[in-house]
């Protein structure tokens, strides 16, 4: 099977253009793919406690054979830990082991490792360049694509961040099998988001063979169908100005959740999954979404998937909604549907969404 490809040319930026290669396997040639793009002797593979006993040995291998010195830092697993404590232990792994500005930091993991890794590249030495190794499906098909890294803090999600494109993105199918059943289905969520955006025959891929056939589940197809979305968006609108705004969808509601219930507890996949059908309901309840079978279509896929589709009754929005970096004044940019396919962005009243 050869390597799907997908190029990510961002419009009037061509020193930030990069693949996105997709293959089961792929991480074998990783070292070789990795030293046609380093311009230094080092590299500095970021990832976490879990992720690094699976597949940093490969990896660390793989460089090796091409002569390139390797270190490592682990991070503790999990949302909760996309803080100013974790970019500190990166900051003093590339210090110790003398990082230059033509060396590399490699982010081998999930969301959070990948934005993590993307934020100490950009602002080590005033940005230096990363790869972008996902090993979630949600990292696969949305955080490792587009530039955007950051951190959390405690008044709210991604506060803190820098956009930083990573030099190039491998992603290999394999590394999916080791992937816990709901953290799957988290990724899962991001993959429907794409479809009710941009794709409904994406929508009816997951079905007709997620949903009813899994055997037939193209997986490498949909992780570059997604990547083709998502890096069609990144490419028009780099900086979120219109269109990536888009790519928001299911996501005020679904941040303000993740901040609420606590990093961790819900995880991102989950949240967004709420925040879409919150988003649906409310475009009915507003005359924004035309059609209303979306709503019914969009529960069941969600639901088939075993993904939540209702805010938790122990949770309170209000204040966590007007921390939403999103906000201007008391209004707030919001994505609704008007049909499968047809995304729109409208302000609306902070206290109306309350």
């Amino acid at each position: 099977m050869q390597i799907k490809k997908v190029k990510v040319k961002i419009k009037n930026k061509n020193d930030i253009d990069y693949n996105i290669l997709i293959k089961h396997g792929i991480l074998n040639k990783a070292g070789k793919l990795i030293k046609k793009l380093l311009k230094g002797e080092r590299v500095l593979i970021v990832t976490d406690d879990i992720v690094g006993r699976l597949y940093a040995g490969k990896i660390i291998k793989s460089l090796e054979k091409e002569n390139i010195i390797v270190s490592v830092c682990i991070l503790r697993n999990g949302e909760a830990n996309k803080n100013i404590e974790g970019i500190s232990n990166i900051y003093f792994d590339l210090a110790q082991n003398e990082l230059s500005r033509k060396d590399m930091i490699i982010a081998l993991g999930g969301g959070v490792v990948g934005d993590m890794s993307g934020y100490a590249a950009a602002t080590w030495m005033r940005g230096i360049d990363f790869i972008q190794i996902p090993t979630t499906l949600l990292a696969c098909v949305d955080s490792s694509v587009g530039g955007k890294t950051g951190i959390n803090i405690r008044e709210g999600k991604n506060l803190v961040g820098a956009f930083h494109s990573p030099k190039l993105v491998i992603i290999d199918s394999e590394t999916l099998i080791s992937l816990p059943e709901r953290e799957f289905k988290a990724g899962m969520s991001e993959i429907v988001k794409h479809a009710l955006l941009f794709d409904e025959k994406l929508l009816e891929v997951i079905e007709n063979s997620y949903n009813n056939n899994k055997e037939k589940f193209d997986m490498d197809f949909v992780l570059q169908r997604n990547c083709e979305l998502k890096s069609h968006i990144v490419q028009i609108d780099y900086k979120e100005k219109k269109e990536r705004m888009f790519l928001n969808f299911g996501h005020t509601i679904g941040h303000s959740i993740e901040n609420v219930a606590g990093y961790g507890v819900l995880l991102h996949g989950e949240a967004v999954a709420i925040g879409m059908i919150f988003a649906i309901e409310y475009g009915i309840k507003l005359g924004i979404t035309k059609n209303k079978n979306i709503l019914e279509r969009a529960k069941n896929i969600l639901s088939n998937i075993g993904l939540p589709i209702s805010v938790p009754e122990n949770i309170n929005l209000k204040e966590a909604i007007k921390l939403d970096k999103k906000r201007s004044a008391e209004k707030i940019n919001f994505v609704f549907l008007e049909d499968i396919g047809k995304p729109i962005v409208e302000k609306v009243d902070i206290n109306n969404i309350i």
